[in-house]
């Protein structure tokens, strides 16, 4: 499916996959540095945000052709379609990264992994205690990306039925709806769960990650993105001059430094939601709707290193958090303490996961999409 190429998103993939990249590099190094009041030790245990940033920028690109079907009768390409490049962009470059860790670690070997595997090539792993952490601690976030791709058409078939002008209203009820469901859920929830195929797992426990990393806790920032595609869609972006999405774009991209620099990010959130949800992810929605009209904040976006690592952002993600765990270990065994060459530590990882993805990309996820499209046109 051709999604609207809107300038300035690959960089903020770029961006978002340095943050996450800096959230797990600060767990091992613990980032201890301040300029003034602003703590970038914060900063960089608060880059986790970068989720967020993904999963709005997902629902906002891929509710786009469903809008233009929606309001405008522009002719939409098909669901199955809409599936085979969603699974051609995420499944092989996965699987690729998935097995590599099952061999390398020798976990095909353990008794207890055997429904741990099958469940991480299912996609559902991150509905289970015991599985949803294991291998590669980031992966949990593409099983949810998998569950928000099959529910966005059913999401759009339900739309369908009301009248354009009402969609807005029920886009934002079902943002209201997810996190009063997490909320219940959370409060709850008070017995845990085994898995029943084997009483020394866990399936779902109290307050564990299951239902603090459900699909529906992160629900809420992806219909946020759908709804920004509601907005760009429905509104004439040109009718405003440039100047004022300038504006828009970089008091938001201020005040998100100032909240995620200091104290006041641990203080805004709504209780039980994740990654400053409301405040943060509204910010990062008018940074997404603001930036492609800006006058300069585009320019820096669609430069050529920006958006080459928002090219490869899929691979950065994938392997940052391997490359850095295996450096970490390496240079322990050797003698060395990450903590003392920090630097070092940081450019050699970060340049080892920029090569991990640029593999990724050209041997695996280029090649495979180039096919999909012959095969689509």
């Amino acid at each position: 499916m051709q999604k609207d190429h809107i300038k300035g998103l690959d960089g903020l993939r770029g961006i978002a996959a340095i943050a996450v990249f800096a959230t797990h590099y600060d767990q091992i190094i613990f980032v201890d540095f301040s300029i003034a009041m602003f703590d970038l030790g914060l900063l960089f245990e608060n880059g986790k945000i970068g989720v967020s940033l993904f999963f709005i920028l997902s629902g906002f690109l891929l509710s786009l052709p469903f809008w233009d079907q929606l309001l405008y009768s522009i002719p939409f390409q098909g669901t199955r379609r809409y599936f085979k490049f969603r699974f051609a962009r995420i499944i092989p470059a996965y699987y690729v990264c998935l097995t590599a860790l099952l061999i390398i670690n020798d976990e095909w070997k353990l008794a207890l992994s055997s429904p741990d595997i099958l469940l991480h090539y299912l996609f559902v792993f991150n509905l289970t205690e015991f599985s949803i952490f294991s291998f590669n601690s980031v992966f949990w976030t593409l099983a949810v990306e998998m569950q928000f791709y099959l529910i966005l058409p059913i999401l759009f078939w339900v739309l369908q039925w009301f009248k354009p002008r009402h969609t807005s209203i029920i886009v934002l009820s079902l943002i209201f709806t997810a996190y009063v469901i997490q909320y219940l859920s959370i409060e709850y929830f008070t017995h845990s769960v085994q898995w029943p195929w084997d009483k020394n797992l866990t399936w779902v426990s109290v307050f564990g990650a299951v239902i603090s990393h459900s699909i529906i806790a992160h629900l809420p920032h992806f219909i946020l993105g759908v709804f920004a595609g509601r907005y760009v869609k429905s509104q004439n972006l040109q009718a405003l001059d440039n100047i004022w999405y300038e504006l828009v774009f970089w008091l938001a991209v201020a005040l998100l430094f100032i909240i995620l620099s200091t104290p006041v990010y641990s203080s805004i959130s709504l209780p039980v939601s994740r990654y400053g949800f409301p405040i943060v992810s509204i910010l990062i929605m008018l940074v997404i709707i603001s930036c492609s009209r800006t006058l300069f904040a585009v320019k820096i976006l669609d430069s050529f290193m920006f958006k080459q690592l928002g090219v490869i952002s899929y691979g950065v993600y994938l392997y940052h958090l391997p490359v850095l765990n295996y450096l970490d270990f390496l240079m322990k065994k050797n003698g060395y303490d990450v903590m003392e060459y920090a630097n070092l530590y940081a450019i050699i990882s970060f340049l080892l996961t920029l090569m991990f993805a640029l593999v990724s990309y050209y041997l695996v996820e280029q090649p495979i999409l180039k096919v999909v499209r012959k095969n689509n046109h």
